[in-house]
């Protein structure tokens, strides 16, 4: 099962997350994304995993400021912290 999951990080993560989900008619409060460091970012990727996803795509905001910076956060800094 491949999964997509909102995921935002730096100083106004949670703000641009909370705001992507709302835009997308989700509910933030229920857990549908990440948002923060790359061990909070890990940490919703082994939620997923753990639920029986074998895939986990990361997405970023449509209103990310740095995409190329998004994926070098998500190789370098979060798939080392993910089994």
């Amino acid at each position: 099962m491949i999964v997509y999951l909102h995921a935002a990080t730096g100083p106004d993560a949670a703000a641009r997350l909370r705001a992507e989900m709302v835009a997308d008619g989700e509910d933030p409060a229920a857990g549908h994304g990440a948002a923060g460091d790359a061990e909070a970012v890990a940490e919703a990727v082994r939620r997923v995993v753990d639920a029986g996803a074998d895939t986990v795509v990361l997405q970023p905001t449509a209103d990310e400021p740095d995409p190329e910076g998004f994926v070098r956060f998500a190789a370098e800094q979060v798939r080392p912290l993910v089994p």
